[in-house]
C-alpha cells in the first residue's frame, strides 16, 4: 500500500502583485472621485442647485412610485445587512476561502460604517444656496446606497470567476435600483448616492488587493463575463443617453438664472431624471470595472486536498 504525498498549490496559485497594484490604483481613483464629488456638489453653488433641483424633482414623481421605493428601502435594515454579510462569509467558507469571505464582508461593513461617520460627524453642508424648500442638512454620502453597493461588490469578489458576471448583474441590479430609489423617495440627493458608490468600491477594492497581495491567486473560468458585459453595456448606454438627453437644458437653466428665482417644474423633473440615470451609469461602471480588474483571477486559492491513501 502506498501513501500519496500531499500536493502543493498549483504553479500559478501565488500572490499576484500586479493585480493587487491595479486594484489599489482603482481604489485610489474611486476615493479621489468620492472627494471630488463632495467638493463639486456640496461646496459649489451650481452643484448645490443641481442637487436641490433633483431632490425637488423627486417630489413630483407619482406618489405610488415614491411609496413603493420607500417600502423597498425600509427593508434595508441593520439586521438584513448583517444577514447578507453572514451569507457572504458562508459563501467564502463553502468555497474553501474563509479569509476571502470574511475580508470582503469586513470591507462592506467598513464602507457602511465609514459612510455613516462621514455623514454624521466629519462632513458638512454649507448653505451656499438660499432655498426655503430644501433643508441644508448634510446627507452626503448615502448609507443605504453604500449598503447595497458594497454587498454587491463583495459578492462579485467572493464569487467563482465563472459566476462573477451573474453576480454583477443580479446583485448589481439591486444596487443600482437602491441608488436610484433613495433619490425617488426623497431621502438623498444625487451626489449622496454617487459618492457612496465610489466609496464602497474603494473599500472593497482595497480589501481585494490585500488578498491578492498576500494570498495565492489561481486562474479560473469567466464564462459569465460576456453576457454580463452585454447586459451591463445595454443598461449603461440607455441610462447615459437618457441622462444626457436633458442634462444640457437643466445645466443651462441653473447657470443662467438667479438662484432665488423659482425653478420651473419641468426643469425639476428633468434634473431628477438626469440624476437617477447618471447614478445608474456610475454604479454600472464600477461593477464593470471590478469585473475587468479581476478577470479570471480566483482569489485566495486553497491548496488541493491530499489524495486518500490507496
Amino acid at each position: 500500500m502506498t501513501t500519496a504525498v500531499p500536493t502543493s498549490a498549483p504553479v500559478d496559485a501565488v500572490p499576484d502583485r500586479r493585480l493587487a497594484t491595479r486594484l489599489l490604483v482603482a481604489a485610489a481613483v474611486a476615493a479621489l472621485a468620492c472627494a471630488a464629488i463632495y467638493v463639486l456638489f456640496v461646496y459649489t453653488a451650481i452643484g448645490q442647485r443641481f442637487d436641490n433641483a433633483a431632490l425637488l424633482g423627486a417630489r413630483q414623481q407619482l406618489p405610488a412610485t415614491r411609496i413603493s421605493d420607500t417600502d423597498q428601502l425600509q427593508r434595508i435594515t441593520a439586521d438584513s445587512f448583517l444577514l447578507v454579510l453572514v451569507l457572504i462569509v458562508g459563501f467564502g467558507w463553502v468555497r474553501r476561502r474563509p479569509r476571502l469571505g470574511i475580508s470582503v464582508a469586513v470591507a462592506a461593513a467598513f464602507s457602511v460604517l465609514f459612510t455613516d461617520l462621514l455623514r454624521r460627524v466629519v462632513l458638512g453642508r454649507p448653505a451656499l444656496v438660499d432655498n426655503a424648500l430644501v433643508q441644508a442638512y448634510n446627507t452626503y454620502p448615502s448609507g443605504h446606497t453604500a449598503t447595497a453597493i458594497s454587498c454587491a461588490l463583495a459578492l462579485v469578489v467572493v464569487s467563482p470567476p465563472s459566476w462573477r458576471g451573474i453576480s454583477a448583474v443580479v446583485a448589481g441590479s439591486f444596487a443600482w435600483f437602491t441608488a436610484a430609489a433613495v433619490q425617488t423617495a426623497g431621502w438623498h440627493r444625487p451626489s449622496d448616492a454617487i459618492g457612496a458608490a465610489f466609496l464602497s468600491f474603494a473599500a472593497v477594492a482595497i480589501m481585494a488587493a490585500v488578498i491578492a497581495r498576500y494570498r495565492p491567486v489561481g486562474t479560473g473560468h469567466r464564462l459569465g463575463h460576456v453576457p454580463a458585459f452585454a447586459v451591463l453595456s445595454v443598461v449603461w448606454l440607455y441610462c447615459l443617453a437618457a441622462g444626457a438627453l436633458n442634462a444640457e437644458r437643466v445645466l443651462r437653466f441653473l447657470a443662467n438664472n438667479d438662484a432665488a428665482a423659482p425653478t420651473p417644474p419641468g426643469i425639476l423633473s428633468d434634473a431628477y431624471r438626469v440624476s437617477t440615470n447618471l447614478t445608474i451609469v456610475a454604479v454600472v461602471s464600477l461593477l464593470a470595472t471590478l469585473l475587468l480588474l479581476l478577470g479570471r483571477a480566483d482569489l485566495d486559492q486553497p491548496k488541493p486536498r491530499a489524495s486518500a491513501p490507496s
